[in-house]
């Protein structure tokens, strides 16, 4: 694990501008990248807010040019006015994927969770660095396919994506169907849980059930 400590060094006094303490704690932290898996900075961009965004940054890594067809990719990008931190993989043919997302697949355990407001972050370079050095190490942690180039990797983070898809649309689906219920739209409540009966819980069918009771009756 990376040591999170502040990067930069300044007289007393004299603050550390964002970008530099972006440049420094992104480096830091994905140092691991070049050292080990032989990754190389193609590109880092700091943005001081010229944009709705505000201030934003990224930094982008790719597999060495011997791996190149591959088209592997880390990105760490950080907009801290939209509370927003992410690290992405990715690869040409199969898009990107975030940290949490292969966590999910590959990981043990919760991921590990943030421990510090990105705003103060955006100011304080150790709280920076921390917040960097904990997805760097998630991703050191559950990497190990996406670092050998398994190409079923990516087939199973779709997967699991389109899993994860049909869960929400199913979560929607019964939070409209409960609406129905106490509105009392029997044909509503039908028509909503009949086409995913068989995914349906006890509480979700004992409504389906007594939708289509009363809407029986009421015909």
């Amino acid at each position: 694990m990376i040591a999170a400590r502040p990067p930069i060094g300044r007289p007393a006094g004299l603050t550390v501008t964002f970008e530099e303490s972006f440049c420094a704690c992104e480096e830091e932290a994905l140092r691991f990248l070049v050292a080990e898996h032989g990754f190389r900075r193609v590109a880092r961009e700091v943005d001081k807010g010229s944009g709705p965004a505000g201030v934003h940054a990224q930094a982008v890594y790719q597999a060495s040019e011997t791996d190149a067809e591959s088209g592997r990719e880390v990105v760490l990008s950080i907009a801290p006015l939209l509370l927003a931190l992410n690290l992405q993989i990715a690869s040409t043919a199969s898009g990107a994927y975030t940290v949490e997302e292969l966590h999910a697949l590959d990981g043990k355990g919760p991921f590990p969770q943030r421990m510090h407001g990105l705003y103060d972050a955006m100011h304080e370079p150790g709280q920076l660095l921390a917040e960097f050095v904990r997805l760097a190490d998630a991703l050191q942690t559950c990497g190990r396919r996406f670092f050998n180039d398994e190409p079923s990797l990516w087939d199973d983070l779709l997967a699991q994506r389109e899993q994860h898809a049909v869960v929400e649309h199913i979560k929607d689906i019964l939070a409209l169907a409960k609406e129905a219920f106490h509105a009392r739209d029997w044909l509503g409540v039908v028509a909503l849980l009949a086409p995913i009966e068989a995914r349906l819980g006890s509480r979700a069918s004992a409504r389906l059930a007594y939708a289509r009771r009363r809407a029986l009756e009421e015909s």
